[in-house]
């Protein structure tokens, strides 16, 4: 059994080995003292990675929201059907050692109040999240940037060839998204708020809403399956991690930058794998977000319009 065991370590370790490492990851980490080859090279300020950060909440529009179980059961809410019998009973059989712990789901949002920089959410009062919510947990949202994929890199072992890097080619840029690692990703943190109704129709939330997310049809305020309510997810904290650590900011980002974010600025900036983002491109702090080489510019604006990327979610502010 032991001979076996190590037969099977040293197959693995073998077959490791010959994986084709992703290009990104051979890049060289950048030196502390700058050189010739790097004297140009530019990790984003604190206000590109903050509009940088907007740019990901207006573009997608999918988060995690994260909260802890109480310590103590709370009463069930309202319900508005019996179809929401079995899930407060799944609720309130909770093993009691889940108390204190954090839960992670996916939740759907959208960038219907940019003024603010607080995302809309449509929280349906017995989930898990809002329920954790109102017995008292803290919440915060994460959200994650990932491109369309138009480069990949192959695992198998029958696309392996040797890999052979050229000089020149070494201190090429290489292209993104090539690893979800080296794509920027960040948490909010902060409070849930009622949005009033007179904010909901000044700013046409739930056709905001329904505009990222046309299924939400079924589970609108009003609905006869669960009780539902339109939230401002307000945004009290920002922790930015943007990447490699040598080549993109981490850390909290200043809440005042984040609410002063202008549509304009959003618009500008442009994140890995779109198109235009040159990692080395930014060509001085006084040109925040100036991510895309001149000639590109006109070319995305026309691509803008026509592929409704900002048509699907306008900004309203």
């Amino acid at each position: 059994m032991k001979l076996l065991t190590t037969a099977t370590l040293l197959a693995a370790t073998a077959s490791a080995k010959s994986l084709r490492t992703p290009p990104i990851l051979l890049q060289e980490p950048i030196p502390n003292e700058p050189t010739q080859h790097n004297a140009d090279y530019h990790i984003p300020t604190i206000r590109e990675s903050t509009i940088m950060a907007r740019r990901i909440m207006h573009l997608s529009a999918l988060g995690t929201l994260v909260s802890t179980f109480p310590h103590a059961l709370h009463p069930p809410p309202i319900l508005a059907s019996d179809n929401d019998v079995d899930e407060v009973h799944a609720y309130e059989n909770r093993p009691e050692e889940m108390a204190g712990s954090p839960i992670g789901l996916m939740e759907y949002y959208a960038d219907c109040e940019p003024a603010t920089g607080n995302p809309t959410l449509l929280a349906i009062n017995i989930a898990t999240p809002y329920r954790n919510y109102a017995a008292g947990s803290n919440i915060s949202l994460q959200i994650r940037w990932w491109p369309t994929q138009s480069n990949s890199y192959d695992l198998s072992p029958s696309a392996l060839p040797d890999l052979k890097i050229d000089d020149d080619d070494a201190h090429e840029d290489i292209p993104t998204p090539h690893t979800p690692a080296a794509l920027p990703r960040f948490s909010l943190h902060g409070r849930l708020e009622p949005i009033p109704i007179k904010d909901l129709a000044a700013s046409l939330i739930p056709a905001c809403f329904m505009r990222a997310h046309p299924d939400s049809l079924l589970w609108q305020p009003g609905n006869d399956i669960h009780t539902s309510e339109y939230m401002r997810f307000v945004v009290e904290h920002i922790y930015w991690f943007g990447g490699f650590g040598d080549r993109a900011r981490i850390g909290w980002l200043p809440v005042e930058d984040w609410r002063s974010v202008t549509r304009e600025e959003v618009e500008a900036m442009s994140l890995p794998g779109e198109k235009g983002w040159r990692e080395r491109g930014l060509r001085s702090q006084d040109e925040p977000g100036m991510v895309q080489d001149d000639e590109e510019v006109e070319g995305e604006e026309e691509a803008e319009k026509t592929d409704g990327r900002w048509g699907a979610r306008d900004f309203r502010i």
